[in-house]
């Protein structure tokens, strides 16, 4: 590869702010995205290293990821990127994933349902600000069972239907976030109840406006809950709820944080 067609120039504008390390990052994403060819052929070990260095930038373009993407990779960032249906086709070469980022993805159900079996190994999963409904919670329920980091926040399209098969299906639930969303009483109770209650940590339902003070009994069967969020749930600050979240449990917390 001749040396012309590599660039060395930093792109200055005098508005951006940012560092020179970042800086030089921008400079090996647009070298390559001129030698395609190139890159494809690095080894995965430097590939998985500039997935994830471009991924912390926002920098992994569809032809940027095509390129670097490899059957072993395991991690995998693209917050702030473009993901839609026509990502999926990338990410289904990636069956040894264990942990992706897709916040605000554009990825329609069909494409979902299409991703998720292919994704048997993933462990931690960020789909927060994006369109999953019930059909997608249960797809991605059947094929991911070692899921243990699940953050599901800004999603208002599922219901209790999709939650409640998740609670009562998943094993190994650690931390959830499902603030924002429709979940409702009775989808805490079927947590609650599930396969996962034991092993629950972390649970994050701020702004989840169909909880009500009922919550405060199923949220104390969770005999290993550090970390509760609830800010912007006025349901839940009811007297009776916290009579009967008794100051045991209330010492067991490590966080816990809500709005008055």
């Amino acid at each position: 590869m001749s040396a012309h067609n590599f660039h060395y120039d930093i792109p200055y504008e005098s508005s951006n702010t940012e560092s020179l390390f970042t800086l030089c990052t921008r400079i090996v994403a647009l070298n390559i995205t001129s030698n395609l060819a190139m890159a494809q052929s690095l080894p995965a070990s430097v590939k998985s290293v500039l997935v994830a260095l471009l991924g912390k930038r926002n920098l992994l373009t569809g032809p940027v990821l095509r390129c670097l993407a490899h059957p072993d990779l395991k991690r995998l960032s693209l917050a702030g990127s473009k993901v839609r249906d026509s990502t999926v086709r990338i990410l289904q070469c990636l069956t040894k994933l264990a942990w992706l980022h897709i916040p605000g993805n554009e990825i329609s159900t069909l494409g979902l349902v299409q991703l998720f079996p292919y994704l048997t190994c993933l462990e931690e999963l960020d789909l927060s600000n994006s369109k999953v409904d019930d059909q997608a919670l249960v797809s991605l329920t059947d094929n991911c069972p070692k899921l243990h980091v699940i953050i599901l926040g800004k999603c208002p399209d599922f219901t209790d239907r999709g939650f409640r098969y998740l609670a009562t299906k998943l094993h190994s639930i650690t931390v959830l976030d499902i603030s924002y969303t429709k979940v409702t009483d009775g989808g805490l109770k079927a947590l609650s109840s599930g396969p996962s209650f034991c092993k629950l940590k972390e649970l994050h339902i701020d702004g989840c406006q169909q909880l009500t003070s009922l919550c405060g009994s199923y949220l104390q069967a969770f005999p290993c809950i550090s970390m509760l969020s609830f800010y912007d749930c006025p349901g839940l600050l009811k007297s009776e709820w916290f009579e009967s979240f008794n100051c045991d449990k209330k010492n067991l917390f490590k966080n816990i944080s809500f709005t008055i």
